[in-house]
């Protein structure tokens, strides 16, 4: 399954649910100059890396850009308006990221391909319950991703045995949402929210699929 169709699937799911279920939610979920905090885990992945995890068992990694990614943190969302929200926060974000430019037999050296950075990362983002489905939840923004160190050092180094640095470098992420808000009214509650993140390294991009659940919700303000 291609990145194209994985995306056109899951806003296909969004669409049938934005038709069929409009009554069955909540609406005025927020008002304006609500603050809330949330507490969220997330995971994502190029659809390659199975291609990849197939290849190096046959002893060589095709030409592409693979990752794997994790997130837990906290967001705090400022609402505008009731439809539109302002959202940052705080994570830490383990990334395995390969990047290769034509396909490697045999043997090669892990910090030329290949990064494993546990990073510090600053989301940027908004967004927006759509009016009159406002379960349905989408956004956009910007990820500052700042390396802290790299999660398989010690590992490497000893195959290698030297001394070889995966941290890599600090890189930043356009992560894309659509999902649902399960937030009630003048309460908390939970979110899910299916994401794309075009992430775009020194050399080339990598562009991983999953998904945030944020657990909960706290609203800590409200007019």
């Amino acid at each position: 399954m291609t990145k194209k169709n994985i995306v056109i699937g899951i806003l296909a799911i969004a669409l049938v649910f934005g038709m069929t279920g409009q009554g069955a939610f909540a609406q005025e979920k927020h008002q304006p100059f609500d603050v809330l905090i949330g507490i969220n885990t997330g995971f994502g992945i190029s659809p390659n890396i199975f291609g990849l995890f197939k290849s190096i068992s046959d002893q060589k990694i095709p030409k592409g850009n693979y990752a794997i990614i994790i997130d837990f943190g906290i967001t705090g969302d400022f609402y505008l308006f009731n439809w539109l929200s302002f959202n940052s926060g705080l994570f830490l974000h383990p990334d395995l990221y390969v990047l290769l430019d034509q396909e490697i037999k045999g043997k090669f050296e892990f910090k030329d391909i290949a990064a494993t950075p546990l990073c510090l990362t600053i989301p940027l983002a908004a967004h927006i319950n759509i009016p009159n489905v406002e379960w349905l939840y989408a956004g956009a923004g910007l990820s500052l991703n700042i390396p802290l160190f790299g999660l398989l050092d010690s590992t490497v180094n000893k195959v290698a045995g030297k001394n070889i640095d995966t941290k890599g470098d600090f890189f930043v992420g356009l992560p894309i949402d659509i999902g649902f808000d399960f937030i009630k009214p003048g309460r908390g509650g939970t979110r899910f929210f299916f994401r794309v993140t075009p992430e775009f390294h020194k050399k080339r991009t990598t562009v991983p699929i999953g998904f945030i659940w944020q657990s909960w919700n706290w609203r800590i303000f409200s007019r």
